[in-house]
Parts: structure tokens; sequence; C-alpha cells
């Protein structure tokens, strides 16, 4: 019998009381196709609307249905269905918001576990505790109604807090601040066995490193305790523009090391006659009004808020097209990005469908987690390719995945790294390329401690073949 922590998220209750308060009734034992199921708070479904959306992601391209789909009340329930998918030989993944690109939170022929309806964000001492089916957007709510913020907020507040944790999460203060991983105080983890554990660094502290930005291999993040500091009311904004991709660099790269900016981010876009390169930095303020001689004559001022919401509309737009998006996000050490941008750029078939390209500079000691993987050196390049493609399998839309594929292994031989949800599947050979000789076995360690039965998210590829096509 699973001995469970003190603290933990568990919402579960009499399935008389969830009825009463508007919630399905629990799924009936005898369902199809899973027999035998466990008595649980939430609901099963079959349905082959559910089955579908668990299926699709940002990338549209990827579609492998699951057998079923839980939508969960408690804790308890992702316990049970983990432990009853170790008993069935079946596999489990987690699913967010679906914003990664290649079906990295699919689990084709097994049991997707929907996430939103575990979702409450409360704080506990100095700390935010939330569940990993919250939005940023509802943690940023929560966060500055105490006056107080994480560290890193990610671009989009639509994306949930289970799914960044499982990745790294970074956005445009990374550069000073790491990732979102790297703020994280305490998680309540399911192991790939269906055990429900505490950890930190100072205890399960392998599991607690080989879950943040670990993909879900190891365990699935069901809480987390996040660290906040004092919020700023508003930001300066100031926008340059730069002559070409090295100057983009070199800039970024100087900002970068400066104590004075909080907000650094570089784009590139294409125009009538080549690229435009431009980028933007930012100070955090308490007050309305900018003295600092750091930003140019008339910066855009907003309040803290404005400013996390500044890319929902757009992002909820994207993600609302049914256009295909395979975009790509790559990490290269500051030596190789100028000869990988001057590739990218200058081949139209390495740069197909490319829209914008955003350049974020980052500085290596700002990040402490072990499987959020950055190359070696003090400074590094994030670049996200950001594609659209006219329809899925088009020849645009292949041409894309193959100039994907192309890049990823030049990254890989420049010694760079993938950010994995915006990325191809990689061959185990390339995760171990990725992830470097002594964190790769490290990981396959802590897969055969905590998930011996390759339960866990099989989507994301390290220790499971998976299908490129829609079926299971």
């Amino acid at each position: 019998m699973t001995n469970f922590p003190r603290r933990r998220f568990v919402l579960s209750a009499a399935a008389a009381t969830l009825h009463a308060f508007g919630f399905p009734p629990a799924q009936p034992q005898t369902a199809q196709p899973l027999p035998k199921l466990p008595a649980l708070d939430g609901t099963v479904t079959f349905a082959a609307a559910a089955k579908q959306a668990a299926a699709a992601d940002y990338g549209g391209h990827i579609a492998r249905p699951p057998i079923a789909v839980l939508k969960p009340r408690s804790i308890d329930d992702v316990v049970r269905i983990v432990q009853y998918a170790n008993r069935r030989s079946l596999t489990v993944a987690m699913r967010g918001r679906g914003c990664s690109v290649s079906g990295q939170s699919q689990a084709g022929g097994g049991i997707v576990i929907d996430s939103s309806t575990l979702n409450a964000v409360r704080w506990r001492a100095d700390a935010l505790d939330v569940q990993p089916g919250a939005s940023w957007e509802d943690v940023a709510a929560a966060a500055l109604a105490r006056g107080v913020t994480p560290p890193v907020m990610v671009d989009a507040l639509a994306l949930s807090v289970g799914g960044t944790l499982s990745v790294g999460g970074t956005g445009e203060v990374s550069f000073r601040r790491g990732a979102q991983v790297d703020h994280v105080l305490e998680l309540d983890v399911v192991t790939g066995m269906g055990s429900l554990e505490m950890c930190s660094p100072s205890r399960n502290p392998e599991l607690f490193a080989m879950t943040l930005a670990g993909l879900g291999q190891c365990a699935l993040i069901v809480g987390a305790r996040l660290r906040t500091i004092r919020a700023p009311t508003h930001v300066a904004l100031d926008t340059r523009t730069s002559a070409g991709a090295e100057a983009l660099l070199a800039e970024l790269g100087k900002l970068a090391r400066s104590e004075t900016i909080d907000h650094l981010a570089g784009e590139i876009t294409p125009e009538a006659n080549g690229w435009r390169a431009a980028f933007t930095m930012g100070i955090f303020l308490d007050t309305d009004k900018i003295s600092s001689k750091v930003l140019g004559a008339a910066p855009l001022v907003m309040p803290y808020r404005e400013y996390l919401d500044r890319r929902t509309a757009s992002v909820a737009r994207s993600k609302a097209s049914e256009t295909p998006k395979p975009n790509l996000a790559v990490v290269l050490p500051s030596e190789q990005a100028a000869p990988f941008l001057a590739d990218l750029l200058g081949r139209q078939d390495r740069s197909a469908g490319t829209w914008r390209i955003e350049v974020l500079p980052m500085m290596t000691r700002r990040f402490t987690q072990p499987l959020h993987r950055i190359p070696d050196g003090p400074l590094v390049f994030t670049f996200r390719i950001q594609r659209r493609a006219s329809m899925k399998d088009a020849d645009d839309h292949r041409a894309m995945l193959a100039a994907n594929g192309a890049l990823v292994e030049r990254v890989l031989a420049a010694g760079g790294t993938v950010y994995p949800p915006f990325a191809p599947i990689l061959s185990q050979a390339q995760w171990q390329r990725h992830y470097g000789a002594e964190t790769w076995a490290r990981v396959t360690a802590a897969k055969k401690r905590f998930d011996p039965n390759n339960v866990l998210t099989p989507g994301a590829g390290l220790f499971s073949s998976v299908r490129a096509t829609g079926e299971p």
C-alpha cells in the first residue's frame, strides 16, 4: 500500500458529493475497453472526440490516439491509473495544454491524463502550491494579489505549470534568472511505479533532479511548491533595430552581461530583401516613471500584469489555427551561433516557412538543473524558429520537417542542444549526444529505478520507439 506524504493536493470525495457540485460521476467498473478499472474520483472516457483531442498538439503533425482519457479529480486518481497501467502493460502520459510540436505528450494506445482538472493554486507559508493543470495565468493572478511573482514567467500564460516544469520553462528574463525549474522548492510526483512521493533538493534529491525538465520519464508532476519574489509594478521596454544577424548576436551578448537589464530578447523576421534583426531590452520598475539612462528617450512603459499578458492574444490565435506549425528551438554555444544563423538565413531550404526567429541569450551560470540541458561555455543562444505550413503533409510542410531534422543534426554536431518540446523526436543516439555521456547514464539509471516498466510518457521517445504517423 502506498505511503502518502503529509503535504499533497487531494480533492477526492464521495462520488455523490462530486456530482452534487457539478462533476460527472465516477467511471463504472464495467467500462470497456479497459476492464477492471480502479475506483476513481474522476472519470475515464473512451469518447472519440476526447481521444482525438488528446492526440493533437501545437505542431499539428503527429496524432497517436490513446485508448482512453482520464480526467482526474484527485491525485489518488493519478496514482491508481499509473498502478493500473503497470498491471496491464499500458503507457501513460500527462497532457497539459498540448503545446509541444512532435507528439511528446501523447500516449498512442495508452492512457492520457488530462491535467486540466487538477488546477488548484494555493498559498503555503511564503510559497505557492500549484497543481499541474493550473495555467501560469492562474499563478500570476494568485501571486500578484500578494505583490509577488515567480522569478521566471513564460511568454505564454496559457501554458500549464506541469507542462513547463517538465521541460524547463524559459522566457525573456532567463538570461538573468535561469529557467522556471531553477526556482522550484518541492515537488509532489507520481513515479512510474505509481508511488506518490514528495521530493526536493534535500528529500529524494535524485527523483527531484530527474523530474524537473525530465520530460515525464521518471515521474509525473502532481504538485509543485514555487518560490516567489517581490513583483515590479511596471516594465519599461525599448526596441531597437540591429545591423544584421551578427550585430544582433553581439549586442545581445553584451547586454546579457549587464546587471541593469531585466528583459532581453532579439528577433529576426523576413522582409522584402532579406531579414530584419531587432532586439528589445527592458527594466522592471516600482513606479510608472523611469529615470534610468539605459533605455532610449521614449521607452514603452506598461503595468507588470499587462507585460505578462503581452502575447496571450497572439498565442491563442496561433494555437486556434489548424495549420501545422513545425517550430524548432535549439541552443548553441556563443561561438557557433553566427555560423548557425548564416546557414539558416542563407539557405531557402533551411528557412522554409519561417516567419519569426526569436533569439535569446542565456548566461549558463543561471541554470542549475541537470536535465535542462544547455551547451558548455559562459554564454549560449537559444533560437526559436517559428514556421507555418499550408496544410498537413503538403510539400511545404514536409520540407520544413526535413529542414528541422537537418538543423538538429547540425546543432548536435556543434555541441548544441535542443529544447525538447519544440523539436523533432530524437533518436536514442541523438538523445545521448543531447545529454552527454554522464547525464545520459544518470537518466537511464533513474528510468530503471523510478519507471522500470517503461510506462510513462512514451511520446518523448527516449526509451521507446514511436511512430511518425497517426496510428498507435
